[in-house]
């Protein structure tokens, strides 16, 4: 008997002869009368009892039957209607069951489910150092630390990728989740910074190190510099620039994090923050920054010891007659690099322009020769003076030299770039700033054309400009390599809180 929930389960427009007649009409027509010479022959046998109760069994089927067979068969077909009705319900079943199955399996993917390394639109993967050859030529030389920062689902690891596949064994790739890293985690950063260091160490290191993670606090991304400083490696800091890059919603589904939009939004906010460094600026590499050591040592080596130094000695020592140590003198202010913009994490006047103008976005993490024209000294500082090339000067501000004013009246009628320079040291108590503004003071000199003493030595041109300042312009400029680039410092530990001590009680 064929049960009526199995039947009307199945939508009329479903029941077609398709699926039902898998033969000719004619064959077909054959196998109904043998079937019915078959039942026929059983009914005979069947006592009356059971034929009655039969009968009233597919009399009751009958009106489910002419509806389900659309009108097969009359009263002596009634088992046949019964048999096809059967049928068709078991072959719709059966069809309808892998059907059922498969929407479900469609339906799938259309939950939120996260969308694991989606492809960035063309121009994403616009970094000089996948673009410019000259930048990618340098880069297989020199050691560079790539530190990756971005919310997740953003496309860091894309572009992991895209510099491993660029660099190919020159690259190695270290992603904070196969360290298990959890945000907050003290001790899983701690186990994760072990490896990059171990990385960065290593003898046989690769000359490109990409770290993995989002790396939006100012410690975190001032520990890699750190990290990268203390083993002589430039250091850069990408941020995918795919279009969702911002956008929470977004995010929320192509993260593989299961991370919900709201907690995005909290890590957006942190993350913004820190989109503008302390400063950006060139930093040579550090083979490069030996070599201009060594000239700026031998330079002050060459200087104390010349009769027309000593005849001004007392600009550098209070005492008369007293020999000046200039190495001594002048203390190393950490790596050597030429300021272009400093922008305080966004405090500075300017900041955010600077750091979202189109050329810097281009520009940066590439690689250019900086021409050191000349080296000076003053009692406060000793460093290099930078000709800025004209590709260079785009990424100088065009304000540099006016914000110069308060300190140095005039400095605002200096072409653009005049206070380009590389600190190489500062006397004690004075910061690395002073240098440009020396640097200033003496051109401005220049301009004016104050008579000066000056002398022919084996680097250069020496001019002696009064108050302890000398300049030597170089017969054969240094040319050092540097990559612009950007710093992050952790922050200071604050001053440590007085235990409040507790009032004495005196019994009386």
């Amino acid at each position: 008997m064929v049960e009526t929930p199995g039947v009307e389960t199945v939508p009329e427009p479903v029941i077609v002869q398709e699926p039902v007649e898998a033969q000719p009409p004619k064959e077909k027509e054959e196998e109904k009368e043998e079937q019915k010479v078959v039942e026929n022959a059983e009914t005979l046998k069947e006592k009356e009892p059971a034929g009655d109760l039969e009968k009233g069994e597919k009399t009751e089927t009958k009106k489910e039957e002419e509806k389900m067979a659309d009108g097969v068969g009359d009263e002596k077909n009634k088992d046949e209607a019964k048999e096809e009705v059967k049928e068709k319900s078991d072959t719709v079943e059966a069809e309808a069951a892998p059907t059922t199955a498969a929407a479900a399996e469609d339906k799938k993917p259309e939950e939120k489910e996260p969308e694991a390394d989606p492809t960035p639109a063309t121009g994403s993967l616009a970094f000089t150092i996948l673009e410019h050859d000259q930048t990618k030529d340098a880069l297989t030389t020199a050691r560079t630390l790539v530190v990756l920062r971005g919310l997740p689902g953003s496309g860091k690891s894309f572009l992991a990728r895209a510099i491993s596949e660029s660099f190919k064994d020159q690259c190695l790739i270290l992603c904070a989740d196969d360290h298990n890293v959890k945000p907050g985690s003290a001790d899983g950063y701690k186990a994760f910074d072990e490896a990059i260091v171990a990385k960065c160490g290593a003898n046989t290191s690769p000359v490109l190190i990409v770290v993995d993670d989002t790396n939006h606090s100012q410690d975190r991304l001032g520990n890699l510099r750190e990290i990268a400083r203390q083993h002589q490696l430039v250091v850069l800091f990408l941020e995918p620039r795919t279009e969702w890059k911002r956008d929470a919603a977004q995010l929320s589904k192509k993260t593989k994090k299961g991370l919900e939009q709201a907690k995005i939004e909290a890590m957006k906010k942190l993350h913004e923050e820190m989109s503008i460094p302390l400063y950006f600026g060139w930093f040579p590499f550090y083979t490069v920054q030996e070599k201009v050591k060594e000239r700026s040592m031998n330079f002050l080596k060459t200087l104390e010891v010349l009769e027309s130094f000593k005849k001004h000695i007392s600009d550098f020592s209070k005492e008369e007659g007293k020999e000046v140590d200039l190495e001594q003198f002048f203390k190393a202010k950490g790596t050597l690099h030429c300021t272009t913009k400093f922008t305080d994490y966004g405090k500075a006047e300017g900041a955010k322009e600077y750091t979202e103008n189109k050329t810097v976005e281009d520009l940066y993490g590439s690689v250019t020769e900086l021409s050191l024209s000349a080296l000076f000294v003053t009692p406060r500082t000793v460093g290099a003076r930078v000709s800025l090339s004209e590709d260079q000067l785009q990424l100088w501000p065009e304000d540099a030299e006016k914000e110069a004013e308060p300190v140095v009246p005039g400095a605002s009628t200096l072409p653009k770039g005049s206070r380009a320079h590389v600190t190489l040291g500062c006397a004690d108590g004075i910061q690395p700033v002073q240098t440009g503004f020396d640097l200033l003071q003496i051109l401005l000199l220049q301009k004016d054309g104050k008579q000066a003493e000056q002398e022919e030595i084996d680097p250069g041109t020496l001019t002696y400009y009064g108050e302890g300042r000398w300049y030597l312009a170089l017969k054969e400029p240094i040319s050092a390599a540097s990559c612009f680039s950007s710093v992050y410092k952790a922050k200071a530990p604050g001053p440590a809180k007085k235990e409040k001590k507790k009032p004495k009680c005196n019994i009386l």
